[in-house]
């Protein structure tokens, strides 16, 4: 899910999140399914940068307990009018220099290339890859940007408190009978609009994939959380991204961002 991280600046915070409120309204069993779309929309704009966003973070690997690996990262987000294009590079270890580009379209699939310094040139991910894990991390492709939202079914639950926190809670289908996760269900900070917890289930329906949000800071205008875990209950393997710095509109170079330029050095260090 978009988001996709990233995603005047006291009054428009707070204007469009009393706004954002009115206009889901209290929970309406008869208004489910609009209302389930209506969350979905509103989270994938509602923290979207006015120009740019970059994170610094580190990730962490777990195989069980164990720790299997450590990596630094970068993380780069653009907004072009209403689409926005994401950056995701691995600075160390055995991924440096490993890039990954979405960018958003208005078309049926967003575009998705990965750069691996060794092959020297981008690889563009098949629609019918977007949900398969990316890097040996707990984290799908479709979750660094490929999800488009006409691809499924929203049906809006009972509210639900998660951390201290009134949320909304919807349960997502995918429309296509072969997807590899054909069900998310996301709890949203009421205020913020950030999922604090994503459940994935798998083909069987089975609960494979729990996706938690935590930390969650004001930057400029928007909101992000400062710690991400995803855990893949079957496999018993977790991904922990946890923020060490992030800054919003600050005028980052657009050119990095053309998939042509994805082997080039950025200004951003880690």
């Amino acid at each position: 899910m978009k988001r996709n991280m990233v995603l005047a600046v006291l009054f428009v915070l707070v204007g469009c999140l009393s706004a954002h409120a009115a206009e889901i309204g209290p929970y309406d069993p008869a208004a489910t399914e609009p209302d389930g779309r209506r969350i979905f929309d509103i989270a994938d704009n509602f923290n979207r940068p006015r120009k740019d966003l970059v994170v610094v973070a580190r990730m962490t690997l777990k195989s069980g307990d164990t720790v299997s690996d450590t990596r630094n990262v970068i993380i780069k987000e653009l907004t072009d009018g209403d689409l926005s294009r994401f950056l995701f590079r691995f600075t160390d270890s055995l991924k440096r220099g490993l890039t990954f580009l979405t960018i958003e379209t208005h078309g049926p699939d967003n575009d998705q290339y990965l750069f691996v310094p060794a092959i020297g040139r981008p690889r563009q991910i098949a629609s019918q890859d977007r949900q398969n894990n990316f890097e040996d991390t707990d984290l799908t492709n479709e979750d660094l940007g490929g999800i488009k939202l006409d691809d499924y079914t929203y049906k809006r639950g009972s509210d639900a408190t998660l951390a201290g926190q009134a949320c909304f809670k919807v349960t997502a289908v995918a429309k296509a009978e072969g997807a590899r996760f054909p069900k998310r269900i996301a709890w949203f900070d009421q205020k913020t609009f950030i999922p604090l917890q994503i459940k994935v289930y798998n083909r069987d329906n089975k609960l494979q994939r729990v996706i938690v949000a935590g930390d969650v800071r004001p930057v400029g205008v928007i909101h992000l959380p400062f710690k991400t875990v995803a855990k893949d209950l079957l496999e018993d393997h977790t991904t922990i991204l946890e923020v060490v710095q992030a800054e919003v509109d600050s005028g980052i170079d657009g050119l990095d961002f053309d998939k042509e330029k994805m082997g080039a050095a950025w200004k951003e260090e880690f």
